[in-house]
């Protein structure tokens, strides 16, 4: 493993146990979205001011949850994540939007749509990695 994945590993932990340890605290410290339209906010709000290629592929990203496109999300997100200089606030709204995600997708999957095992087993396979 090469040292960027270490820091990405340490910071998505960080996060874990930070967004668990803070309960339901509304002290405006670790911003938690109840929705996956608030997750999407929360992507796009957390890029603004980011360079040129961040900032559109959380665009990207966050319409893509918007309109139900899973897989087209989750393939902006892991292009954001894969840059080495990702804040801690960006990287809590994309721990934020990933967890929202799943929480979607195991509804979508519950109920059958294809389109949303697709893009479930497309984000085990990028958890894995």
């Amino acid at each position: 493993m090469n040292n960027s994945k270490f820091k990405l590993l340490g910071i998505c932990l960080f996060l874990c146990v930070a967004m668990i340890g803070c309960g339901d605290s509304d002290d405006g410290h670790i911003r938690k979205s109840k929705s996956i339209e608030g997750a999407a906010d929360h992507l796009s709000d957390a890029f603004q001011g980011a360079d040129g290629e961040s900032l559109k592929n959380a665009g990207i990203a966050s319409a893509a949850i918007k309109k139900g496109q899973f897989q087209k999300a989750l393939y902006a997100i892991e292009t954001i994540k894969a840059k080495p200089d990702v804040s801690f606030d960006q990287g809590v709204a994309i721990n934020d939007s990933l967890i929202n995600l799943e929480r979607e997708l195991i509804y979508r999957v519950e109920d059958g749509d294809p389109k949303a095992i697709a893009a479930y087993e497309l984000l085990k396979r990028i958890n894995r990695n």
